[in-house]
């Protein structure tokens, strides 16, 4: 947690301050219901919020100072700044080479969560680490992430999303990572950037700032490497996957876990993945090659992993009285979505999928939905159904409220395997909610 004073906050950004004797503070807050007392409060203004409108809250609630853009009243100590959002990020930043520890980045198409989660598991059992919570993975997430380092932090993992160019390099500037990872550059997001050459230039931009001792991670399967190698600031780049010198064998599936034998250089071990999917390898072995890079043994690697625990949302198996349901609901895009298809093919019995409208993906839209209700036919499930505009175009049966598909499931779907996928606007989460709680009803 920052503990620091108004006087140094005020030099690192440049800002005016309303009183001339330091004021301390423990930690920094952008929402007063979350907790501000004894804190410095950021009143950041966005599309629709604007914290100036909650300080006397956050006096209320025993904030010991206010950064500000706009001229307000306030009996706390103020730091007036240009714009509250650059104060907060370089607030971060700041605060992250104050402590130093060893930054990983991870972006990526699909998997970086996952990813982010595998390597958590390992790292921790070797030091104390921090590592992004949810989605905080944006432009005001990753600041948040920072802000939470102590000094007996030795390792942090932080996640960055994006959907328009720009965003990662202005991420990496805030964190300033030591070690990067792309996972993946694929098809989501082409509405904001435009088309895929555009997407993969921008995550190629967490390469770009590394320094040259830095280390980048790249899947050697991917058809991006050259482009990503080309930007890379560091020459220091080990590849992951087939063809490479840590990729894996033998990989069984169950419908409750993966196998399989991970090879690093000459040694190797085998794994078993508490998840679901073919997909996981890739992320799996993006973790172990980053920490068996940071000196951490083969042993301490598969007991991470082993240890990784699905994500609520994201292909998580709920077992229930009356259906198997897989559910994936926490986001989509045209490969996560033939991903997850691929994986109910596992299952035995009858197999239904629930798909929604996939977000983001521009003029291609219709197209790109259109293929996924090919895919999905031609992969063995039994019935389609959908929701949300685009969804339509899946060609199953098209639904147009979560209660009526409930409905439908109730009826002749007993002992059926079910996915549930769509976009996050979506919000097919309620669905598996309603689910489960009719099964768990008396």
């Amino acid at each position: 947690m920052l503990l620091s004073n108004t006087q140094e906050i005020a030099n690192v950004l440049n800002g005016s301050l309303s009183v001339d004797r330091k004021i301390y503070f423990e930690g920094v807050s952008t929402d007063t219901r979350s907790g501000v007392e004894g804190k410095l409060f950021v009143a950041l203004e966005g599309a629709h919020f604007d914290g100036h409108d909650f300080i006397k809250v956050a006096e209320d609630h025993g904030a010991k100072a206010i950064i500000t853009h706009k001229d307000i009243n306030s009996t706390l100590p103020l730091i007036k700044v240009v714009d509250t959002e650059k104060a907060y990020q370089k607030i971060a930043a700041f605060h992250r080479k104050s402590y130093g520890p060893i930054v990983i980045a991870i972006t990526g198409s699909n998997g970086k969560t996952s990813t982010k989660n595998m390597l958590n598991s390992i790292l921790q059992l070797k030091a104390p680490t921090l590592s992004t919570e949810g989605n905080f993975n944006n432009h005001l997430g990753v600041p948040k992430t920072l802000l939470n380092l102590k000094k007996n932090h030795q390792f942090c993992i932080i996640e960055m999303g994006a959907n328009h160019q720009n965003e990662i390099s202005l991420l990496c500037n805030i964190a300033n990572p030591n070690l990067a990872i792309i996972t993946n550059a694929n098809n989501a997001h082409l509405g904001e950037f435009g088309n895929l050459k555009n997407l993969v230039e921008a995550k190629g931009e967490i390469f770009e700032s590394l320094s040259k001792d830095g280390i980048a991670f790249i899947n050697n399967e991917s058809p991006h490497k050259k482009i990503w190698r080309k930007i890379s600031g560091t020459q220091e780049i080990i590849f992951f996957g087939n063809q490479s010198a840590i990729y894996a064998s033998n990989i069984q599936q169950s419908t409750e876990d993966i196998n399989f034998q991970l090879n690093i250089g000459e040694n190797k071990i085998n794994i078993t993945l508490k998840l679901i999917g073919r997909h996981q390898v890739d992320n799996a072995l993006a973790a172990a090659a980053c920490a068996s890079e940071l000196g951490i043994g083969l042993e301490i690697i598969k007991d991470g992993l082993e240890n990784t625990i699905p994500e609520k949302g994201r292909l998580e198996l709920i077992e229930l009285e009356n259906f198997t349901l897989l559910n994936d609901s926490y986001n989509a895009n045209p490969h996560s979505m033939k991903a997850a298809i691929d994986t109910i093919k596992n299952f035995p019995g009858k197999k239904i999928a629930v798909l929604g409208s996939m977000d983001e993906l521009g003029k291609d839209s219709i197209k790109l939905h259109q293929e996924i209700g090919e895919y999905a036919k031609n992969s063995g499930i039994e019935k389609l159904f959908s929701i949300g505009k685009d969804a339509k175009h899946y060609q199953g049966d098209h639904f147009q409220d979560v209660q009526s598909i409930v409905n439908t499931l109730s009826r002749n779907n007993q002992k059926s395997v079910i996915l549930v996928k769509g976009s996050r606007m979506m919000e097919l989460n309620k669905l598996v909610d309603i689910l489960v709680n009719s099964q768990n009803s008396p």
